[in-house]
């Protein structure tokens, strides 16, 4: 069960790791990872190298993922992000669990939506 709320240590941790993870490994993918907190969730969004618009021109970033934080910043429970009901369900990472790292999370995700 995710333990919260995400210390600022966590979360400057999360970021690093997203953001270093995603220029290494979807840099023909992925243009930035956007991350917001909420108690004890990190929800997970990137910007795609393609630039999808609105009409008022702002940048529509992919809903990718939500994390929560179980107290560790390299164990967090996983929830795939899913359009059709437009929410986040509990789902298991390539390795077969529903914890994973930061970059297991977001490569299912990314696999999906940005691959």
């Amino acid at each position: 069960m995710p333990r919260g709320p995400i210390t600022e240590v966590a979360q400057r941790a999360l970021r690093t790791q997203l953001e270093r993870h995603a220029r290494a490994a979807c840099k023909h993918q992925c243009r930035a990872v956007l991350i917001r907190f909420r108690g004890a969730y990190a929800y997970v969004d990137a910007l795609p190298l393609r630039r999808e618009r609105r009409a008022d021109r702002a940048e529509i970033p992919v809903r990718l993922c939500r994390l929560g934080y179980l107290g560790d910043t390299n164990r967090w429970q996983y929830a795939f992000f899913t359009y059709s009901d437009m929410k986040y369900a509990l789902s298991v990472v390539a390795s077969g669990s529903f914890e994973a790292t930061p970059e297991q999370a977001f490569d299912c995700s990314a696999g999906v939506y940005l691959g």
